[in-house]
């Protein structure tokens, strides 16, 4: 008796993944991620692959099951491989590395605060080194969107609020809603921070 072996059709990730819904919210994090570092918006891509921009904003919530042809359209926008969309691989434009070398020497006794850049423009957050001096500086207080996160590298850092300070030190971690106005300065005349930003959509 000849035996017929079937194999299963694979029609969308669901038909690979553990899960409908991990796989495909797998997936369309993946796709914001690659979409959003290459400054594309959502219509832009649309026009690359021929697609609704209705329906690659579910894929990319994660709320639609993309078939392998639509991952085939998306690798071939972002000029990665499928399997970097899947997560299987890492696709270099979202890793940003800054090396330390790379980077001006900080000046140890600085006269009013300054900031040195970490991040790029095409993410989500922006990143600085803080190197604040013993003064406020002449701008005052400001604020901004999104959430602040500080983070204290060395020394002694004092975040005035328009009703209070906060002093932290080296090691000491501040998180607030970038609303609230808000100036920076090292009390005892130098330190350092690491502070980022998350921006809003």
């Amino acid at each position: 008796m000849e035996l017929e072996l079937k194999l299963p059709t694979v029609r969308s990730i669901r038909d690979i993944g553990p899960t409908k819904n991990d796989a495909a919210r797998s997936f369309g994090l993946h796709m914001a991620a690659m979409r959003r570092s290459r400054k594309m918006t959502l219509d832009q891509l649309a026009g690359l692959t021929g697609l609704n921009k209705g329906y690659l904003s579910r894929v990319e919530r994660g709320e639609k099951t993309p078939s392998i042809a639509t991952a085939l359209k998306l690798s071939q926008a972002f000029a990665v491989s499928v399997s970097a969309l899947f997560g299987e691989a890492v696709d270099e434009s979202v890793i940003h590395i800054v090396r330390s070398n790379a980077r001006p020497a900080p000046d140890n006794s600085p006269t009013e605060t300054y900031f040195e850049p970490l991040s790029q423009a095409a993410g989500g957050i922006e990143a600085f080194l803080l190197f604040a001096g013993r003064d406020f500086g002449p701008d005052g207080r400001v604020d901004h969107g999104g959430t602040e996160i500080i983070f204290v590298v060395s020394g002694k850092i004092e975040i005035q609020f328009s009703d209070r300070s906060v002093l932290l030190g080296t090691g000491d971690f501040l998180q607030f809603p970038g609303h609230l106005a808000h100036q920076v300065r090292a009390p005892d005349g130098s330190g350092s921070a690491l502070i980022a930003i998350t921006r809003e959509k």
